[in-house]
């Protein structure tokens, strides 16, 4: 074709400088593929989480930054003795200065599987290891500010032993029936939004059929 009826954008093209062109190609085969990490910076590093900054491509093909916590993620259990009954624990938050009702749960560290975990803190934080275990499910706790996925589990068949407390923890243990956990956790000023989680994934497993 004659250069003087080359399209318009073509001449256009050749009448920009190198690196602007190269930019604008850039940006169009970003739009292809949206949502992909091109860059992570960790900022602050602990044996829990990680505070990062991510760079990585918009749905319009241009750059855009996120930070965010990573963490390898949570486990919780509702145990449920033969009787009906389960337990809750009384645990004081030091960043938010007050005590809650919850199920026992705990964090994660990189390389830990789930039911390890569950189990682990079923132990610590209320004294009870337990002979049969179904998972619930999972949920994400805090999507728009870190990639935590919490893991819920059922146990039964349990066995009461003895607490496993660290020097930073402050938990008691309270059995009572399972509605009177629910209500304990439903009606507290501010609630543990983990424990509502498990109530929530509970009731899904048992209305797909499930007993006690």
């Amino acid at each position: 074709m004659p250069a003087s009826v080359a399209p318009a954008a073509a001449r256009r093209d050749r009448g920009q400088p190198l690196q602007r062109r190269r930019a604008r190609a850039r940006i169009a085969a970003m739009a292809n593929r949206p949502f992909q990490r091109l860059q992570r910076e960790v900022l602050v590093e602990n044996s829990w989480h990680r505070y990062c900054k991510d760079r990585y491509t918009q749905r319009d093909g241009s750059e855009g930054v996120y930070y965010y916590i990573d963490m390898p993620g949570s486990c919780g259990t509702i145990p449920v003795f033969a009787d009906g009954t389960t337990l809750l624990v009384r645990v004081h938050r030091y960043l938010l200065g007050g005590d809650f009702w919850e199920f026992p749960i705990g964090g994660m560290k990189p390389g830990e599987e789930p039911l390890a975990i569950a189990q682990k803190e079923l132990l610590e934080e209320a004294g009870v290891s337990a002979n049969r275990w179904t998972p619930l499910g999972r949920f994400a706790p805090y999507k728009g500010v870190s990639n935590e996925i919490c893991h819920y589990f059922l146990a039964q068949d349990l066995e009461q032993k003895a607490q496993e407390l660290e020097a930073s923890e402050q938990i008691s243990v309270h059995r009572m029936p399972l509605h009177e956990a629910r209500q304990r956790i439903v009606d507290q000023d501010c609630s543990d939004g983990q424990s509502l989680a498990g109530i929530v994934l509970l009731d899904r497993w048992l209305g797909r059929g499930n007993r006690l």
